[in-house]
Parts: C-alpha cells; sequence; structure tokens
C-alpha cells in the first residue's frame, strides 16, 4: 500500500491518499475514532464485525464509527482518500 499524506496537523484530523493493489486485504483492525474513506478508483469489499459484506465502488464512501471492527480488501487496484479524527499530542494546540 502506497500513502501520501495531504494533511496532518491542528483538529485532530488526518487526510490523505492510499494507493491498493487488487487482492491486498486490511486486516481486521478498529479505531478509536472515526473514520470516512471514499473510493476515488476501483473498488473496496468492507465487511464490519457482524454485519454483511459491502462493497464500495469509485465514487461511493463509507464510514467506520470509532471501535468498529472490520476487515477491507481491494477488489480491483484501487485508490482511496481517507480523512480520519486521530488524538496525538502532536495535534493539539
Amino acid at each position: 500500500m502506497q500513502a501520501c499524506r495531504l494533511w496532518e496537523g491542528d483538529h485532530n484530523v488526518e487526510s490523505g491518499l492510499y494507493r491498493l493493489p487488487q487482492g491486498l486485504t486490511i486486516p481486521r483492525h478498529h479505531h478509536a475514532f472515526w473514520c470516512q474513506v471514499f473510493v476515488v478508483r476501483g473498488a473496496m469489499r468492507v465487511q464490519a464485525d457482524g454485519d454483511d459484506k459491502h462493497t464500495i465502488t469509485a465514487g461511493g464512501y463509507y464510514f467506520v464509527e470509532p471501535g468498529d471492527t472490520h476487515t477491507e480488501t481491494a477488489l480491483d487496484d484501487t485508490l482511496l482518500l481517507v480523512t480520519c479524527e486521530e488524538d496525538r499530542p502532536e495535534f493539539r494546540r
């Protein structure tokens, strides 16, 4: 996975572009805070614990609630715009 950070700074938010090759699976994980993922190109399969699998294609997005455990798989070569809340000391004013 290739990453290009677009924003890390004030307001406890980070944003970046992520390029995932077809077939790459991001193993089961969770985020302490919210995370919004916009599929710029390609397609992602997303499955949160206890939910059905969802396919999100280019132009679509998904939102991960804080603490939701999930798995993500790139169904094609995929480009994502990811914006997440972060609570890191360097983000605090």
